[in-house]
């Protein structure tokens, strides 16, 4: 039931117990009054173990270290509360909890059952605070260290599965709380520990208190004899420590229990259960130990202890044995149904497996391929040129036969989607008219895979002959290999997965941690591989990725839409994509938007189809001319213009006039415009 504020009863339930603990610190405590108290610090505590058993994971039970601290505290104003009482009333102190302990843990009421109390405290508070509180301190702090290193790798873990889509983005959003909670339930943890291992030293520190200062209120204010004041105030000291060490002992291993317990699917008692049944012949070869030492001198008169242990042991270890060999009968029984089950289906790894890249030969073609043949070794070199050319290194080629294509055809495919497909002519050579202005040959006529070029099939007496006339000549490796460098060109975007940047990233972050560290605090992988991809897809080099991430890191705290980030990446890369530009006269050869084009195409978010038509063609035939000369054609426009105008002239080179490096020679060739038929 909820107030009108919105506090639950739980609430102010709360509230009043720490209240509560703050009184016993202040106001003495009747004596029935305080022995509720320490039985309730004894169930609570042995709750709070309980509570670790049964957690299938430590992060289950976030409010532990909170618990911690309230123990804690509790405890202390338990020991402040006694400690008062125990001084006010000496001997006549009637606290039965404490008188409880003094007399059964201790023994007795002499002075042997008075040492030998004092022994069991001594040994209690050296195991609480040498063996269980610093190990448990050291694993906390490894624990939360170690948790805090991994975060970054869980969370680009969870974005890449959600961005592949293995996982919904409201599992990715689960995830990453967990993942949170268990961050701050170490880094808690941490910090939590140190209360037990000070409740300790305070206990320590409370107990010498409570003996010299008893004997000085017994020997000075109540007339005691020494003896008589030693014996009483001794005796409740140390009945005292033992009923506020002992539950502190509880939260001690309960702490040590939760920091050193990894992640597992069920609580401690299954578990233990479930991994010692692994191995029943670890109970039968202990067994067969005590029923040795049952015989050996010495300890043959513990027979009736050893003996019924033996027996117990053998039969556990039986037991296990007769359930793990039942297991595997029916784990056998059903691997051999589903051995059966795929001999009869495929299986879905072998369905998902798909190669990046792969090229497939005609039955006339695998001779390229076989014996002493440098087309391997050429292969190889055309990574080395993609990762020179692109910045990322291409995966491999996956070179296979197929029977389908024609005898003489070759087939290029794409994470096993076909790319482009063409047919050679073993034995001979291509002739290719570049400049299209060569006289024709007599060989047979086709076009160029690559550019759609006029090409013809020559054989070798006719190359020098065809190359005087200005033809290109190449053979069939060499078309093979162009064809398909091209192909993974133009294919980088779908090559280049999250994974491989997650990668370059790592490898980019050896030489600058600061950038990628930035750059991912600032901008997701998705976000950071969807502006590499659209790098690529203009073939913009990303082998600068240090200048690529920097751009990014200036550019996503004002926006981050992917286009605005891919222009403001492209003008860091002006030098680079400038120099790309440049003719073989080491300038720049442009034509841009007339005023009027170019406001509507600013305006406009999306050009309609006959504009971008009509756009493209006028743009076409300038860069015609250009290219007759011999030279690149640059279309230069504004920066907002640029995504509508490529995407109207893929074929041609789109930069904005940010993107041009300083110094550069322009030669202007004329304005693009859009006639009005009317």
């Amino acid at each position: 039931m909820k107030s009108n504020s919105g506090k639950s009863s739980k609430d102010y339930f709360v509230a009043i117990g720490i209240i509560v603990v703050i009184a016993m610190m202040l106001i003495p405590l009747p004596t029935p009054l305080l022995d509720a108290f320490m039985a309730l610090n004894l169930m609570f505590s042995l709750a709070i173990i309980l509570m670790v058993l049964y957690s299938k994971k430590p992060s289950e039970f976030s409010i532990f270290p909170t618990l911690l601290l309230i123990a804690t505290v509790f405890g202390l104003g338990l020991n402040i509360s006694s400690t008062r009482l125990i001084l006010l009333r000496g001997a006549s102190f009637d606290g039965r909890i404490i008188r409880a302990f003094s007399r059964f843990v201790v023994g007795g009421s002499g002075s042997e059952s008075l040492v030998i109390g004092v022994i069991i405290f001594i040994i209690l508070i050296a195991v609480q605070l040498i063996v269980i509180t610093r190990g448990a301190t050291r694993s906390a702090e490894v624990a939360a260290r170690f948790t805090l290193d991994s975060m970054v790798q869980k969370n680009l873990s969870i974005d890449s599965q959600v961005s592949s889509g293995a996982i919904t983005a409201e599992e990715g959003m689960r995830r990453r709380a967990a993942l949170r909670q268990e961050v701050d339930f170490y880094s808690a943890m941490d910090g939590a520990s140190k209360f037990v291992s000070g409740n300790v030293k305070v206990g320590i520190l409370i107990t010498l208190v409570n003996i010299f200062g008893g004997l000085i209120v017994g020997i000075c204010f109540k007339n005691e004899l020494f003896s008589d004041a030693v014996r009483n105030y001794t005796t409740l000291t140390i009945g005292d420590g033992l009923v506020t060490q002992f539950p502190a002992l509880l939260i001690s291993t309960a702490t040590a229990m939760i920091v050193t317990r990894s992640v597992s699917t069920d609580s401690f008692a299954s578990e233990f259960s479930r991994q010692f049944a692994k191995e029943p012949g670890v109970f039968l070869i202990a067994g067969f130990f005590a029923l040795f030492l049952s015989i050996v001198p010495g300890f043959h008169r513990a027979w009736f202890v050893l003996v019924p242990l033996a027996v117990i042991a053998f039969a556990a270890g039986l037991r296990m044995r007769s359930d793990l060999g039942s297991s595997r009968d029916d784990s056998s029984d059903i691997g051999a149904e589903e051995k059966s089950a795929q001999e009869r289906t495929i299986t879905i790894s072998s369905v998902q497996k798909v190669d990046p890249v792969s090229l497939e030969f005609g039955a006339a073609l695998i001779s390229l391929v076989s014996g002493k043949n440098d087309f391997l070794d050429r292969i190889t070199g055309l990574r080395n040129q993609v990762a020179l050319e692109l910045g990322f290194a291409a995966p491999k080629v996956r070179i296979k036969d197929n029977l389908k294509l024609g005898r003489s055809e070759y087939c290029i495919k794409i994470r096993d989607i076909e790319a482009d497909r063409s047919s050679v002519r073993m034995g001979r050579y291509l002739a290719v008219d570049f400049d299209g202005v060569c006289p024709a040959l007599d060989g047979e006529p086709v076009k160029e895979p690559v550019s759609g070029r006029r090409a013809y099939w020559i054989s070798e007496d006719e190359k020098e002959s065809a190359r005087a006339k200005g033809y290109f000549i190449s053979d069939v490796p060499s078309l093979i290999i162009t064809h398909l460098t091209e192909v993974v060109k133009q294919n980088a975007p779908t090559l280049l997965g999250r994974q491989e940047l997650s990668s370059m990233l790592d490898e980019v972050a050896k030489s600058a941690p600061a950038v990628v560290d930035e750059v991912k605090g600032l901008l997701s992988i998705g976000e950071i591989h969807k502006v590499i991809q659209n790098l690529l897809r203009e073939q913009v080099s990303i082998r600068d990725l240090v200048t690529v991430l920097e751009a990014l890191c200036d550019a996503a705290p004002k926006s981050k839409d992917i286009t605005f980030l891919t222009e403001k990446t492209r003008q860091a890369l002006s030098r680079q994509i400038t120099a790309s530009a440049l003719s073989k006269d080491r300038q720049l050869h442009v034509i841009t938007l007339s005023p009027e084009l170019e406001q509507l195409v600013s305006e406009s978010k999306a050009l309609d189809l006959d504009v971008e038509k009509k756009l493209a063609a006028s743009a076409l035939k300038l860069a015609s001319e250009i290219q007759a000369k011999g030279f690149k054609p640059v279309l230069l426009c504004m920066e907002q213009s640029r995504p509508a105008v490529k995407r109207a002239v893929p074929q041609l080179c789109v930069m904005s006039v940010l993107e041009l490096a300083e110094g550069v020679k322009n030669e202007f060739y004329g304005q693009v415009e859009i006639q009005d038929n009317n």
